[in-house]
């Protein structure tokens, strides 16, 4: 509960599941846009147990087996057999573990940015036909895992989505195209833009540090530019980076919390195509190469923002087009900071929060 709020306002339950960090990040921003409204906010992690394998089977995979993931993900999001005995499956779950999670906090709504917890709360959904269940999507696309057909509504981003949505079957008047809920505080003016960014080269791989950081930070550090290479919560690869000589001008450092003062300083930025990332240096308005992607659901973001002239692929060019990209007169900076105003959805959270209450 949040404190000094009544016990008949609404009552909110913000279901995630901790693979990445993306979906943690978009379920504390909801909540901290619930919270500002006047609703009662919990967390649920109860399906966590069920996730530990699955979590250890994920991290193999992109990282030993990236080729045979991508198939399997591609395939998981084409055949109906596998959605329906993925659905069965967790719903099983979710009458085991979420039920006396419901008891005990007697939610209006649930609001689910992970798949599987979306999945798992149909099934007290199904008994309790008065709650309302929303999925909040944190990548680009939809894969049919986050098909729900119970759901009350889904918040999406772009309009491809709708159309996933739709293809499975969803109702297009309850798909909300309200954005990726980031934190408030990229909603803050940026001085500098309309300015040449004076700050660094970024190099991020979401909040895992994942990715071949020292190919590509060998082949920036021959710009004549600063660098700061972001391991996220990935010791070991700072360490390795750490032990390499560099230029005075790559910085190498961990987990960063105040990301959005960083990006909007940032004069470029280099990495891998994560939902919730995309949604920040979209409303940083910050020219983005990618040079690396999880198989599977960030191949789909990549295309999409590449589609939408969000990014730019840097995988083969990357020195050629980073020298392009930091030029303040480039057309290709222009047009890619014009698109990144044109999507930027910095309301999300709120717009979000605003639907659901209303539901």
């Amino acid at each position: 509960m949040i404190d000094g709020v009544e016990s008949d306002c609404m009552r909110v339950l913000i279901a995630s599941l901790p693979i990445g960090t993306g979906h943690d990040i978009a379920a504390r921003a909801l909540a901290e846009s619930f919270a500002q409204k006047g609703a009662s906010v919990e967390f649920s992690h109860h399906l966590i147990p069920d996730m530990r394998v699955q979590t250890a089977l994920y991290f193999f995979g992109i990282r030993y087996m990236p080729g045979i993931y991508g198939t399997l993900f591609r395939l998981g999001d084409r055949a109906q057999l596998l959605w329906r005995r993925h659905r069965e499956a967790w719903r099983a779950d979710g009458q085991r573990l979420l039920a006396g999670a419901y008891e005990a906090h007697r939610p209006d709504v649930v609001v689910a940015t992970h798949p599987y917890a979306l999945t798992g709360w149909s099934a007290i959904k199904e008994r309790r036909p008065e709650l309302k269940l929303v999925g909040a999507l944190t990548d680009l696309s939809v894969h049919r895992f986050w098909y729900e057909p119970t759901a009350d509504a889904y918040a999406v981003w772009l309009p491809e989505q709708v159309q996933d949505l739709v293809g499975f079957g969803y109702r297009p008047e309850r798909i909300w195209q309200s954005g990726i809920p980031i934190r408030a505080s990229f909603n803050q003016p940026n001085p500098l833009i309309g300015q040449f960014r004076q700050g660094p080269i970024v190099l991020l791989g979401g909040g895992l540090g994942v990715g071949p950081y020292m190919r590509i930070l060998k082949r920036l550090s021959e710009l004549p530019y600063p660098v700061l290479a972001v391991c996220g919560s990935n010791e070991r690869l700072r360490w390795r980076l750490d032990a390499h000589r560099w230029p005075e001008r790559i910085h190498i450092v961990g987990y960063i919390e105040h990301m959005p003062t960083l990006l909007k300083a940032a004069r470029l930025v280099v990495g891998k195509p994560g939902g919730v990332t995309a949604a920040e240096v979209c409303q940083s308005r910050v020219p983005w190469l990618l040079t690396h992607w999880i198989a599977g659901q960030e191949e789909e973001n990549r295309d999409r923002l590449i589609m939408h002239d969000l990014a730019m692929r840097g995988d083969n060019n990357l020195q050629e087009l980073a020298q392009q990209l930091v030029d303040d007169n480039s057309p290709l900076r222009q047009r890619m900071i014009f698109s990144q105003k044109t999507w930027a959805r910095p309301q999300a959270a709120d717009d979000l929060a605003a639907r659901v209450l209303a539901l």
